[in-house]
């Protein structure tokens, strides 16, 4: 399994390609940047001198078996591959990442927050989305890189962030539980549509165009409408806090938050984002260690404390 792999030396790898790119050395020789993953973890490598035959033979989706040696290259490692040829027998399921926790025991908690809620509209809008895309919303990451980058990794994104809110909502018993409820398991839901699938995810045409942030406001609009509820305020607010949870307008916000759920909601996206980040470099660090840069963390290394088990 990748996560074994702790230190230079001579490995072989069964894996997915997941990033597969073709490049030229400066003398015009083909090579391949890749990225292998195992349902344990993934691997840069690179795979040089190769021929535009050799090249050409390998792209994103496919199971490989690849031989070579490790390396530390800028505080992470790296694999060398000298020899890889495709696994065609092998499925794909079986070498892609997947939340920590099972779909159906996501489902009932996600339920369970559901079932709590006292404002009939914001049940109504929230359960109606998530009813008419459940099978997405439970299998579709959360991203393409960076954070819960998985099958799964939306709903259990989703669901964390649910909790985060309501753990400050018992200190700040002001804040709109409901709201709460509604805009952390909305917030991303336009991924479904702006990612093209669950395991190998692209982005697509709309998601290009418009962005999940603008697909699940109209998603709202128009189950608002359905509902008949759409004159209420507590739309209006909900639609605010989709519009600005990317906290700011550089980071792809319309709007900043200007109500305390919308504020909080910013927050623990933002928390359970970097975290994610950061318990992923520590995975991969031995203890009293740096881990290599990570760039949507303002290219900080991340530091693995002394006697930190697994």
């Amino acid at each position: 399994m990748i996560k074994d792999i702790k230190e230079a030396g001579k490995v072989e790898v069964l894996a997915l390609i997941r990033k597969c790119e073709q490049s030229k050395t400066n003398k015009g020789t083909p090579y391949l940047s890749l990225t292998l993953e195992d349902a344990s973890g993934s691997l840069d490598a690179k795979f040089w001198n190769l021929t535009e035959e050799q090249a050409n033979a390998f792209h994103v989706g496919m199971v490989v078996e690849a031989h070579g040696d490790v390396i530390l290259y800028r505080n992470a490692l790296q694999m060398r591959i000298q020899k890889m040829e495709e696994k065609p027998g092998e499925k794909i399921t079986d070498y892609v990442r997947s939340a920590p926790m099972r779909t159906e025991q996501m489902q009932a908690e996600i339920q369970g927050y559901l079932n709590s809620m006292e404002n009939v509209a914001l049940f109504e809008v929230t359960s109606t989305i998530l009813k008419a895309n459940e099978e997405k919303f439970y299998t579709y990451p959360a991203a393409t890189r960076n954070h819960h980058n998985f099958v799964g990794g939306l709903a259990f994104h989703s669901l964390s962030m649910v909790r985060l809110a309501l753990h400050i909502a018992q200190q700040y018993t002001y804040l709109d539980r409901d709201l709460l409820i509604a805009g952390a398991l909305l917030h991303d839901v336009g991924k479904i549509i702006e990612l093209s699938d669950a395991m190998l995810p692209s982005y697509t045409a709309q998601g290009n165009l418009l962005g999940h942030i603008s697909i699940v406001n109209c998603m709202i609009d128009e189950t608002a409408k359905a509902c008949h509820v759409e004159d209420q305020e507590c739309i209006l607010l909900l639609k605010h806090m989709i519009l600005s949870h990317h906290g700011k307008k550089e980071f792809g916000s319309p709007v900043s938050p200007m109500i305390p759920e919308a504020e909080v909601l910013s927050m623990v996206d933002d928390i359970d984002a970097r975290l994610f980040m950061m318990k992923e470099s520590i995975d991969a660090t031995e203890p009293g260690e740096f881990g290599p840069r990570v760039f949507a963390l303002e290219g900080r290394m991340i530091y693995r404390k002394k006697g930190d088990s697994e």
